[in-house]
């Protein structure tokens, strides 16, 4: 009963959202993608709804997002030309393209019934795209990044509480058998909770930029330090490599590199203490330096048999979601521990075994258009003198954000596994499609 309650609830809220204030919508999907604990909240959706997975704020988050943008299309001559010229952004092509292919694998999928559960999901995130684009409008246009640095300060005293007390609140069961403790939080990995701690802290770099007071400042420079020790307390090397990734590009495309370098002293900092105090989480980061067949079996084994069904379908692979049941029923042998993952780990190599050489195209091109996108970004940002820098609300901040998040979400899936998977993905591209828009027409972005 509670659980039926919480759920009308949830749902009298996102309509409310929907009617009175869509453009806060996208925001409210990434303060939900923290809430992965939300599973529990709601009732079992029954064997139908089961077979898209656990009931979650994030899918009626993405469902609210994409009837909120039907009925404007429908009423709205400037947001049906708004999505016209979204559908023509090559970025928009790539992504459709992708979602098309995954379809198609239908086709010659070793798992029909799994490839459909993915086509499924992935057309869902790309409606939910096409609906952000449409009901995002300038002045909405921080909220996304202001909501995911919000909700990760505000997760602070959980990880606190975790910390001090040793007990996860969330699949305990499964962490036990770590052999340091890693904070999860609200979401099922540590490693999923380091990559949205990275996320709020490439939000931050840009809200710092975007400061108008000096308090802002302070506060943006305040929140830096609270983050990067909540990072450090999941014990994620691919959220600490990501975070790595992610200054160096800051450093490298943004005019102030105040932010950035503040996060390479405190992180310096930080990791001279954990390197004094904590002799156990110096021995997981140091165990990437040991033979891998003894430090991660895991990801080696998930590594080798990726390798191996893209080696035996190389053009179209076995199909969108196919991997876990293929390397079970054929390349079970490659598995070299008992109880260990069965699910790819790694982009790439997934996309590899699931779409072979036709994915990894798309993929290549999707890089393409993103790097094309960074370049035209910061072309547009050192064309003009430095006075587009003092306008809070210029594209090329706003951009750059967007390009961090969608790399935060790349690099740290080759450690993790969700890329196309990630609402934040196709957060991060429809602000950068809405910015395109902007350049070429502004007068139904208001």
């Amino acid at each position: 009963m509670p659980q039926t309650a919480l759920l009308l609830l949830t749902l009298v809220l996102l309509a409310a959202l929907a009617w009175r204030r869509p453009a806060w919508l996208p925001a409210f999907l990434g303060l939900a993608v923290a809430l992965e604990i939300s599973v529990l909240f709601y009732p079992d959706p029954g064997p139908v709804g089961r077979l898209l997975g656990e009931l979650s704020l994030t899918k009626l988050t993405c469902v609210a997002l994409i009837l909120a943008a039907l009925p404007r299309l429908v009423l709205d001559g400037a947001a049906r030309q708004k999505l016209r010229d979204a559908c023509r952004q090559p970025l928009t092509l790539f992504l459709l393209a992708y979602v098309g292919l995954g379809a198609a694998s239908f086709l010659w999928s070793a798992d029909k019934a799994r490839t459909l559960v993915e086509t499924a999901r992935l057309g869902t995130l790309f409606a939910a795209f096409l609906a952000i684009i449409v009901l995002t409008n300038k002045d909405a246009l921080l909220l996304p990044f202001r909501a995911v640095h919000g909700t990760a300060l505000l997760l602070t005293p959980l990880t606190w509480y975790e910390w001090r007390t040793g007990v996860q609140i969330w699949q305990s069961e499964q962490l036990a058998r770590e052999t340091v403790l890693r904070i999860n939080d609200t979401f099922v990995d540590p490693n999923i909770f380091a990559r949205y701690l990275v996320l709020a802290v490439a939000a931050g770099f840009l809200l710092q930029a975007h400061a108008k007071s000096r308090r802002e400042e302070i506060f943006y420079l305040a929140a830096l330090p609270i983050l990067l020790l909540q990072l450090i307390l999941t014990s994620s090397r691919g959220g600490v490599l990501t975070l790595l990734v992610v200054v160096v590009a800051a450093l490298i495309l943004f005019p102030d590199k105040k932010a950035p370098l503040w996060t390479l002293a405190f992180g310096a900092v930080g990791s001279a203490l954990i390197f004094v105090t904590r002799s156990d989480i110096v021995a997981r980061f140091t165990a990437l330096l040991q033979n891998l067949e003894e430090s991660n079996p895991v990801r080696l084994y998930l590594w080798r048999a990726a390798l191996a069904i893209f080696r035996d379908h190389p053009i179209g692979g076995t199909g969108l979601g196919s991997f876990q049941t293929v390397f079970l029923d054929q390349y079970a042998s490659y598995r070299t521990v008992a109880d260990g993952a069965t699910l790819s780990h790694t982009t790439v190599l997934t996309v590899a075994a699931e779409l072979g050489l036709a994915g990894l195209f798309l993929l290549l091109l999707l890089a393409i258009c993103l790097s094309w996108t960074m370049f035209r970004l910061y072309a547009l940002g050192h064309s003009t003198y430095l006075g587009i820098f003092n306008d809070y609300r210029n594209s090329y901040y706003i951009g750059l954000g967007s390009v961090l998040w969608l790399l935060t979400v790349f690099v740290s899936s080759q450690a993790e596994g969700r890329l196309f998977e990630d609402p934040v993905f196709w957060l991060a591209a429809a602000l950068l499609v809405v910015l395109r828009i902007m350049e070429t027409r502004t007068p139904y972005i208001s």
